[in-house]
């Protein structure tokens, strides 16, 4: 699709404005190795430029560019567990971009999100921890407040057990 030079510069503006999301779900997403790290955001980047002339303004601009980052993470998550890995990435390797991939206090929370298994409930835990209202959440995943609030006590409740098993082995 064809995109004038207008167009053009309020994407970048839009990018500009919503680059911390962006950049949260690469870390959240990934293993925070720079291959990965920048696969995903440009896969992400790529989507929204094409999405772009369709986006009507019917919810919040953050909103919109959320639900395609976390789409495509999501999509980018199931490949990667389907395919087999032939190489290792160093998991000490961050991306120097993003002061939260190297803060040491962090890196034992993405660790344990790490061992969630499933897609959704990491994309509702993205979702809370970004600090969005349940009601965005709820519209975002079309779920209930109810159902997300849920969700989210159950999440806690598995990564507190997650938790004291890494500890255990530590």
């Amino acid at each position: 699709m064809k995109h004038d030079a207008r167009q053009q510069a309020e994407f970048l503006q839009m990018l500009r404005q919503c680059e911390g999301t962006l950049v949260r779900v690469c870390l959240f997403f990934t293993d925070r190795s720079d291959d990965d790290f920048h696969d995903l955001y440009q896969d992400i980047v790529c989507n929204l430029w094409e999405s772009w002339p369709g986006f009507r303004g019917e919810s919040a601009l953050l909103t919109w560019v959320t639900r395609i980052a976390l789409n495509v993470a999501g999509k980018e998550l199931h490949k990667r567990k389907r395919r087999q890995d032939f190489v290792r990435f160093d998991r000490n390797i961050h991306d120097t971009i993003a002061d939260e991939a190297t803060d040491l206090r962090i890196q034992p929370l993405y660790r344990i999100i790490d061992k969630l298994e499933d897609d959704f409930d990491r994309k509702l835990l993205f979702l809370y921890l970004d600090r969005h209202p349940l009601c965005e959440i709820a519209q975002m995943t079309d779920l209930s407040e109810a159902a997300v609030k849920q969700r989210l006590y159950r999440i806690k409740q598995q990564l507190k057990i997650i938790q004291q098993k890494y500890y255990e082995n530590e």
